[in-house]
Parts: structure tokens; sequence; C-alpha cells
């Protein structure tokens, strides 16, 4: 009997875990007024979600460039409708490349903000932005301890203009290193928010790769009525900037008060070494290698001109 006890037990635990994983999952709610995928227009030829302009093209078999590769390129994608205001995640993929071996640019973006539809410098959009910005940086406009290309958070208040000149120094809460450029295939983004908590940015650079803690923005409110937008823009160099696809979702506001969703991952990480750090450390082992072939090239070059005489 108590054998039989302990087994009851055991089962009535296990079906209460399973409850509990369940109610979480039946929290979750897909907005499917604010995600994106194939063939993204519906029998009307339109895009009934979203609004798409500049030099954005919908290819209706695999994605929406926002850019070609090609100078003085801007296109943008955005949404009809508003993001909840105390809760979202976003899962996107994206495809950054081109034929520029040493000079490409300039990046890509997503934005969370209360104006929409509105080009502008700041990676396809307007400067002086209302909200969050997510920026997929590829060209260095100053000098930096770290690796481009590079993902970058920033919140503006409307008021705060873009630090462009220096990549977003003076605006940056949050960078990592990251090189999804000319990759095989899609790289994947997990955005979070919960209102007054944090922004949280991960990233699978490739299907077989661990996901990255890019960086968690902590007391982080953002402006209600806030649209979603992805943006473009390229300059004298260029790149194919693509979206492939948007995945959103909330929970019911019960479900926010009885769970921590604060995600289980430091703040602070070390950032993934870039493919530059990695081409440095390369080329440093070359130049030592090639040096000590030549000392030794050198000290066998002594010992037979020695025997000489």
């Amino acid at each position: 009997m108590l054998g039989l006890a302990k087994i009851a037990l055991s089962l009535l635990g296990a079906s209460s875990v399973l409850a509990k994983g369940d109610r979480i999952e039946a929290d979750v709610h897909q907005l499917r007024s604010l995600s994106l995928e194939l063939p993204f227009i519906d029998e009307g030829f339109q895009m009934r979600n979203y609004d798409f302009g500049g030099d954005a093209i919908v290819n209706t078999l695999s994605h929406i460039r926002l850019t070609a590769d090609q100078s003085s390129r801007m296109g943008y994608v955005w949404s009809t409708s508003t993001l909840p205001s105390e809760y979202w995640k976003l899962d996107f993929e994206i495809k950054v490349g081109g034929k520029g071996g040493y000079l490409y640019g300039d990046g890509m973006a997503m934005f969370v903000a209360t104006e929409r539809m509105s080009p502008g410098p700041v990676f396809g959009n307007r400067d002086y932005f209302t909200g969050l910005g997510l920026f997929f940086d590829t060209y260095p406009n100053g000098k930096h301890d770290f690796a481009t290309p590079f993902v970058m958070g920033m919140v503006g208040d409307g008021k705060t203009a873009y630090d462009g000149a220096h990549d977003g120094d003076a605006n940056r809460l949050g960078m990592c290193e990251a090189y999804f450029r000319n990759l095989k295939d899609a790289t994947k983004v997990s955005v979070t928010y919960m209102k007054g908590e944090f922004v949280n940015v991960q990233l699978q650079l490739q299907p077989k790769d661990k996901w990255i803690n890019c960086f968690t923005m902590t007391n982080v409110t953002l402006p209600e009525h806030a649209y979603l937008g992805f943006t473009a823009l390229t300059g004298d160099i260029s790149d194919n900037h693509d979206l492939l696809s948007v995945r959103a979702e909330t929970m019911r506001p019960e479900a926010l008060k009885n769970y921590n969703y604060m995600p289980n991952v430091p703040v602070t990480v070390t950032p993934p070494i870039g493919s530059s750090s990695l081409a440095f450390v390369f080329k440093l082992v070359l130049v030592v290698g090639a040096c000590g072939g030549l000392f030794v090239g050198y000290k066998k070059y002594a010992a037979t001109s020695a025997q000489r005489f």
C-alpha cells in the first residue's frame, strides 16, 4: 500500500507540473495582426496588416527585401495595428548580405515606435523617434573597441537625436557583437518586453548554433500605441536587407500577475567574437609563424656559412 501511495503521489506531482505548463502555454496568445509569414499578401495581392514603401519589394516565395544590394536605397514595412502595452514577444528572421567584401552597409532596424511610415536617416526611419530602436549595424562610422557587425538598442524620447556619427554611442543601452552578415541561413532574433521591467534580445545566428543572450535593458517602459516596423538603409555602400518572417505574441493580464517572465540569463554577457576579431587573431598567427620560419631559415643559413670557412 505504501508503494502504491508513493506512485499515486508521484503521478499527482507530475500532473500538477504538466497542468502548470499547460496553463502557461494556454496563456500565450499569438498576435496574428502583427505577424508576417509567406506569402505575405492575401488573395487581393495586398498586405492585410502591414504597409510597405520606399524601395522595399515583396517576394511572395521567400522574403521581403527592404533594400537591394544597391547604393542609396531605403525601404520599410510597418504594422497597421499597435502592440500591447504590457507585454509582448517578437520572433523574427533576417538575412543580410551582398557582394561587398570589405565595405558594405549600412544596416537594418526593428522599431516599436509611435510614429510609423516616416522614412529618414536612422536605418531608413526618421530621427527623433519615440520608442524602441533595435539596430543591426554593419558599417562603423567611428572607431570602437568592438567589432562590426553588431546589434544595439536604444529608447528614443522623441526629442533626442540618434548619434549616427558615432554609431549610437550616446544612445546605446545595450549591445553585442554578432556576425550576422553573409551567412548561409537566416538569423533568428527574439525580443521580449515587459512594461517597467526589461527588454531582452537574443540571437541565433545559424540553425545549429546556440542562442546568444545579446543584451537586456532593464527598467524600460515603452510608449503606448506603438507600431512595429522594420527598416533598412544603404548609402554609397550597400547590402541586401531581407525580412523573412515575424511572429508576435502576448499573454493574458492574469498570467502576467502570476508568473515572472524575466529571462533566466545574466544582464551583462561577454559579446561573441566577431569575424573581424577572428580575422585579426588568424593574421597574427600567420605573422608570428612567418617570422618564426624566417628566423629558423636564417639560423640554418648562418650555420652552413660557418661550416664553409
